[in-house]
């Protein structure tokens, strides 16, 4: 969103990838990324390169993507959505143990 970033330089400082790519030192609770195959706004490639630096910088990251899948996949109630939520509640769990 334009507006959010002001400036719009501004956007480089906050971006997760980038704050990697710096080698800032920050936090890096276990992370779970779900992403559509067919997700034209947010590529799974993103998320891919995403993961592999959060484990490289020492994050426990995990990214599971879901097959026939765009970008706002979960909003509608699918098979999908099903796998999705019992992946969330998986993920909670192992945080616990």
């Amino acid at each position: 969103n334009i507006n959010y970033f002001r400036p719009m330089e501004s956007i480089h400082e906050g971006n997760p990838q980038e704050i990697l790519d710096r080698k800032e030192s920050v936090e890096l609770p276990p992370l779970l990324i779900m992403q559509g195959d067919l997700d034209d706004n947010v590529l799974p490639i993103t998320q891919e390169q995403f993961i592999k630096s959060y484990k490289a910088a020492g994050g426990n990251g995990q990214l599971i993507v879901f097959k026939d899948s765009e970008h706002e996949w979960v909003a509608q109630e699918s098979v999908q959505t099903n796998k999705a939520r019992q992946t969330v509640r998986e993920f909670i769990a192992r945080q616990y143990q």
